[in-house]
């Protein structure tokens, strides 16, 4: 029996600790776990002050100076903490087939296609706690990315793989596709190694990046050009400047992950995140416009596209429709049009007129701007009034240009 002093165990390699969680994890299924020792992240915490005061965290209102604070220490995450012990499972998998030809369809994040990995996550997770709780008598808490907890530094720390320039944690094998949850404890678990790796002189997924997010020296993201932010976390209007580089993204972006070299040739995948059917990974668009909040519940629940809500999820509809969407997708658009939500209504405005100017169709545009019309007649709230008011104009310059 360990003897536990103050609510600390201290347990080196050699009393089982380290062979204990390994034997526990493989239970579980996890393809890779480290061992971080759970001193503070200071160059971390440094850095993201500095993303912050920079305004490249912009629009995640819950990132304070205090969260980052206790998200950098994981003593303030656990009293006592003396080990962080960093779990991945893999999520790539490969792409499904049999799209129909001619139908319009969104892209959904890899990660996303399956069950919401924070279920997966969650009861493992509490499953090693517990036992290390009721084994040595330790303190032991879990989290997967929604406590103030930095996983990515902490798995750098501990030797799981290393940042690479998209702010990925790039696995060997695995590349940036994993998925991360830790638990701190009170256990003094000798750390790993950090591994000895950099991405040289590899520009691929800054140069990927459709709206130019990453910094050109790499490892520095900007939230606000990012396309998993505004798809996901951004509750409001997608800058309309960014909205045509947004192609088919509809939850989430893969681009700078797709175009990394580290894991590209592995489909390694858990189960839980493999998607059952093509609707899944590459839902037609159209159809999604019809979701009320029930039905979008109903199809997305225990999904990580829930986070976007309703509202949010069918505004990148209306945007992947306009930069990919054909002739057989207008209508959707333009019923779209009385969506009870201001949010899509503005959207679809944009949408609708992008893609009658994609289409080229004089008509196609002179049918688009009588629907605007008809909507601004009777629209009273002020975004979409101003999405209107843009949308005809850019109907209007388009016609006169065409016409010259």
């Amino acid at each position: 029996m360990n003897t536990v002093m103050q609510g600390v165990a201290d347990l080196p390699d050699g009393d089982g600790g380290r062979a204990r969680v390994l034997e526990l994890a493989q239970l579980e299924g996890f393809e890779q776990v480290s061992f971080a020792p759970a001193a503070p992240l200071v160059e971390a915490r440094e850095a993201a002050l500095a993303r912050r005061a920079e305004g490249r965290l912009d629009g995640m209102a819950w990132i304070t100076d205090e969260w980052l604070a206790r998200a950098t220490n994981p003593g303030a995450f656990l009293e006592g903490a003396r080990t962080v012990i960093l779990f991945a499972l893999p999520y790539r998998g490969s792409e499904p087939s049999g799209a129909d030809a001619g139908r319009a369809r969104g892209r959904v994040a890899r990660y996303a296609r399956g069950r919401d990995y924070h279920r997966v996550f969650e009861k493992k997770l509490r499953r090693i706690a517990r036992a290390l709780r009721e084994e040595f008598g330790a303190g032991a808490r879990a989290t997967v990315d929604y406590g103030p907890l930095l996983e990515r530094p902490l798995a750098v720390a501990g030797g799981m793989g290393w940042q690479g320039k998209s702010t990925m944690l790039l696995v060997p094998r695995f590349g940036p596709w994993v998925l991360l949850g830790a638990i701190a404890t009170t256990l003094a678990i000798a750390p790993d190694v950090p591994v000895k790796k950099s991405c040289g002189s590899c520009t691929r997924c800054i140069v990927a990046c459709p709206t130019g997010a990453i910094s050109p020296e790499g490892a520095v993201l900007d939230a606000r050009l990012c396309i998993s932010y505004h798809t996901i976390e951004n509750r409001g209007p997608i800058p309309r400047e960014l909205r045509p580089k947004f192609g088919d993204w509809i939850f989430g972006c893969d681009a700078c992950l797709d175009a990394c070299p580290v894991g590209a040739h592995g489909e390694a995948s858990y189960p839980d995140f493999v998607p059952a059917s093509l609707e899944e990974a590459r839902p037609a668009l159209a159809p999604l416009l019809r979701l009320n909040a029930a039905s979008f519940e109903a199809r997305f629940r225990g999904r990580p596209i829930m986070r976007a809500k309703r509202d949010g999820f069918l505004r990148n509809v209306c945007i992947a429709l306009g930069n990919v969407g054909t002739k057989e997708d207008l209508p959707a658009l333009v019923a779209a049009l009385d969506d009870p939500a201001a949010l899509v209504r503005g959207h679809a405005a944009w949408a609708l007129a992008r893609l009658v100017d994609r289409l080229s169709d004089a008509t196609l545009r002179a049918d688009a701007a009588m629907e605007l019309e008809k909507l601004a007649r009777k629209e009273e709230d002020p975004f979409v009034q101003d999405e209107l008011k843009c949308a005809l104009d850019s109907l209007g310059d388009n016609l006169a240009s065409r016409a010259l």
